[in-house]
């Protein structure tokens, strides 16, 4: 039977071993290029890398155009990739009505309320001021007098109204009206009454004025019109007008947030470089991040292993001399722009001074291409300066 675990154990082992052994042999190479070559110069070779730069878009979407192939050298500002826009251009228009709507509110409130509006509430309040007025003063004599007079003219009409109902009582008692005749005068009398009735409560009403409740409702009422004429004249609050500026500013900054998602539908080159991946066609629906890899052929680097007896001589900034194995002698020239802090591939124990010489630290060398010369994956060999190796 098949041991997976087994097999699994020992591929792990071999693993562990090759790292090991892959540690070392950079150590040695490291420490063999580290001895004095020609001149007394420290020889120290690594392999030329580019710098890559991944570009993208933050919000994703469908792709609508693809202006750019792999390999083509494209200019900073150059537009690689299009995505379709209908929606972000939407999200910019609705962010622009929220952002109107709040700066007409804010406007609306700082300006205060127009004339008419004033003279309207004015009106109101004094409208309710003479209703109050006229609660508490009670009627007039006028309208007393004519009050009294509608009694008289009612108790007239039902004294005719009652005259009648007896005359045609008897009658009717002597067999000389009909009955018709009979319910005609009753009903008469009635409404009479009636009559008298209403005119007579009106009387009692215009003598004893508004009743104590009336008058308390005209005077909340005039009160009430008085406050809003006053609320309208000063205008807004302090904290109501600080409120709509800042819905106003929120307005405008979600007007910008939409106006930077809808520049992030087209993908522009941040640098004059080569396209080194693009794999996109129009339709495809792309997750936000990189969806294009570009290389600057200009901008290289080596990373190069010394010991740290040659690390202590060694100053950022400094130049380097390069040959490659593509040109034989020919020098080519770099810059030292980092120095490792931590050495690598180093022993357990630092017990004495030949396992010291395994440390190594890295150090990376800025360079060009030289006219084109130079080109990432090209192993070159860096020449450090003779006091480097003292």
């Amino acid at each position: 039977m098949y041991d997976f675990r087994r097999m699994r154990t020992l591929e792990d082992a071999a693993v562990a071993d090759l790292g090991k052994l892959t540690g070392w042999l950079l150590v040695a190479l490291a420490l063999a290029g580290c001895n004095g070559g020609n001149n007394g110069m420290v020889e120290v070779t690594g392999q030329i890398e580019a710098v890559n730069v991944a570009v993208g878009s933050r919000v994703g979407g469908r792709v609508s155009e693809v202006l750019v192939e792999e390999g083509a050298r494209v200019k900073q500002g150059d537009i690689l990739v299009k995505l379709e826009t209908d929606e972000a251009e939407a999200a910019i228009a609705a962010a622009r009505a929220r952002l109107a709507q709040a700066e007409a509110t804010l406007a609306k409130l700082e300006n205060g309320a127009r004339p008419e509006e004033i003279r309207q509430a004015e009106a109101a309040a004094a409208r309710a001021e003479a209703q109050y007025q006229m609660a508490q003063k009670g009627s007039r004599r006028q309208e007393v007098r004519a009050a009294s007079a509608a009694v008289d003219a009612a108790r007239a009409a039902r004294d005719e109204a009652q005259t009648e109902f007896e005359r045609v009582k008897k009658l009717r008692e002597g067999s000389a009206a009909s009955e018709q005749l009979y319910d005609r005068a009753a009903h008469a009398l009635e409404a009479a009454e009636a009559q008298l009735r209403t005119a007579t409560e009106r009387l009692d009403i215009a003598v004893e004025g508004a009743r104590s409740e009336e008058i308390a409702m005209a005077k909340a009422a005039y009160e009430q019109a008085a406050a809003a004429c006053d609320l309208i004249k000063n205008g807004a609050r302090k904290e109501d007008i600080d409120a709509a500026r800042a819905v106003r500013d929120a307005a405008a900054a979600d007007v910008q947030r939409a106006t930077i998602a809808a520049k992030e539908m087209v993908v522009v080159s941040p640098r004059d470089a080569v396209v080194e991946s693009l794999d996109i066609h129009p339709g495809d629906i792309v997750k936000p991040g990189a969806v294009a890899s570009l290389v600057d052929p200009e901008d290289l680097e080596v990373h190069i292993y010394v010991s740290a007896f040659t690390l202590g001589k060694l100053r950022i900034g400094e130049k380097v001399v390069l040959t490659a194995d593509a040109y034989g002698d020919e020098k080519f020239e770099g810059t030292i722009a980092q120095i490792a802090s931590q050495g690598e591939f180093t022993p357990r124990n630092l017990q004495t001074k030949e396992e010291r010489a395994q440390q190594v630290f890295g150090v990376k060398v800025k360079l060009d291409s030289a006219g084109g010369k130079l080109r990432a994956g090209m192993t070159v060999t860096a020449h450090l300066p003779a006091h480097a190796a003292e």
